[in-house]
């Protein structure tokens, strides 16, 4: 049983349980006689019969209603043909279930699609706002320095090249790259025939990693509220996947 049951069901935990009914009418019996217990009971009687001076003597009625004369058992079951009739059962459940699974299935692709679609979306957004955010963190940067140096003379090569190294840490664009490809696989294994959930999880867990290094590193308040908005989705697909196979 437990083979069948993982063909269906290779990821998480099933739990089946089996009744046994006997069908009425069914039910087949063994029934034993105390031939020995008859003849003591009968020998017991005449002699009584004999003591007390009495005619007759006891019946066959008489000797059927003793006490203990029949032991009555059920026959044990035919366990092969119970066997057939779980593995039948078994079957029709796990097709059963195998549907239901599918039709939730189909509802949950559904909505992990949509939020993976709102994902790319906010990605491009923050793609998009990268250029006027890294052009605002070197003019911060560059206002600092002058800030820095006071009235004194600063190289302007030496400044530039303070402002690229600093405006470098707050670059993004790596991660925005390894981001789409990781939601461009995440689109592509929802279409994948099998069990897909654990790579769907992994998937869900390396977005996760690149959206913290991205809000962490961006420094800007438009992407900081693009990556907010980011996680929230990812966190109901989150939700989602623990559902999948």
């Amino acid at each position: 049983m437990r083979d069948r049951v993982r063909k269906t069901a290779q990821r998480g935990r099933v739990e089946v349980t089996v009744l046994r009914t006997p069908i009425p009418g069914r039910r087949r019996y063994r029934v034993a006689v105390q031939p020995a217990l008859a003849r003591a009971y009968v020998g017991a009687a005449r002699e009584l019969v004999r003591a007390l001076r009495l005619t007759g003597g006891p019946t066959l009625g008489d000797v059927l209603r003793l006490p203990g004369l029949f032991e009555v058992s059920e026959e044990p079951p035919d366990l092969g043909r119970e066997r057939t009739a779980l593995y039948r059962a078994l079957g029709a459940a796990l097709r059963a279930f195998d549907a239901e699974r599918r039709r939730e299935g189909a509802h949950l692709e559904r909505d992990m699609r949509r939020r993976t679609t709102q994902l790319r979306a906010l990605t491009a957004r923050i793609r998009r706002r990268l250029p006027q955010a890294l052009a605002a963190l070197r003019g911060q940067v560059e206002e600092r320095l002058v800030r820095l140096v006071g009235g004194s003379e600063l190289d302007p090569s030496r400044i530039a090249h303070e402002v690229a190294l600093l405006a470098e840490r707050g670059d993004i664009t790596e991660e925005l790259v390894r981001l789409e490809s990781h939601l461009a696989a995440l689109a592509a294994a929802f279409g994948e025939r099998g069990p897909v959930g654990k790579r769907i999880d992994f998937l869900v867990q390396e977005v996760h990693r690149e959206l913290n290094t991205t809000g962490a590193k961006a420094g800007d308040l438009v992407i900081t509220d693009l990556v907010l908005a980011a996680k929230g989705e990812l966190e109901k697909l989150r939700e989602q996947v623990q559902n999948v196979e």
